[in-house]
């Protein structure tokens, strides 16, 4: 998966030109709703990320001119990420980010927010196909998933996700299968996994998400 399928296109993205004064910034970004937005130049190369408190602080706390530029106020010259990086790469770069900017060999495309990311993450476990949710454990940790797949054949597994990834003790799968089932197809589901070897830690319904 690259940063491209996931971004916010630079038609909705909110910013503020490098020769904006403070004064003008601030207004852009009061006006915007956001607590930070990026900074571009006339050209949209990404020059870096402005934050509301910031100019806030430089104009009240600090008594700075409000007619200056941004040069000195500008966070994260280099914190963006090219259009064709992968998702992994994204989501170490955003960890300390509100958001992060995407670029075209320097121009900025749009932005990836945790909101995206996250998203991902709730495709990972079905929620939004909804399902039986299962968090499973096993101390068979090599060959695992492999075993896991024969346990269930005939099952339409719509999310999977595997945690104590490198562990040779345990090792834990989050998954979620399809459609509902009554309380005795659960109950022979479980004795199917058990008679496997595997523990069923947490078992929850998630209703489908419109």
């Amino acid at each position: 998966m690259r940063v491209r399928d996931l971004l916010v296109s630079r038609n909705y993205v909110t910013t503020v030109n490098d020769k904006d004064t403070v004064t003008e910034a601030l207004d852009k970004i009061r006006k915007s709703g956001f607590r930070s937005v990026p900074v571009v130049d006339a050209n949209d190369n990404y020059k870096g990320m402005i934050y509301k408190i910031h100019l806030i602080e430089y104009l009240y706390e600090q008594n700075g001119n409000a007619d200056a530029t941004l040069d000195t106020i500008i966070k994260h010259h280099e914190d963006s990420i090219e259009e064709t990086s992968s998702f992994l790469d994204a989501l170490l770069k955003i960890k300390a980010l509100p958001f992060i900017s995407v670029t075209d060999h320097g121009k900025l495309v749009g932005i990836l927010t945790h909101n995206k990311i996250e998203g991902v993450f709730q495709d990972a476990f079905g929620v939004n196909t909804g399902g039986l949710n299962l968090t499973i454990s096993s101390t068979e940790a090599r060959g695992m998933i492999e075993k896991l797949a024969r346990t269930l054949r005939g099952e339409n597994i719509e999310g999977m996700l595997t945690l104590d990834n490198g562990s040779v003790l345990v090792r834990r799968v989050v998954l979620t299968l399809e459609g509902e089932k009554t309380e005795d197809e659960v109950e022979a589901l479980r004795a199917k996994l058990e008679k496997s070897g595997f523990r069923i830690l947490q078992m929850e319904r998630l209703v489908k998400q419109i």
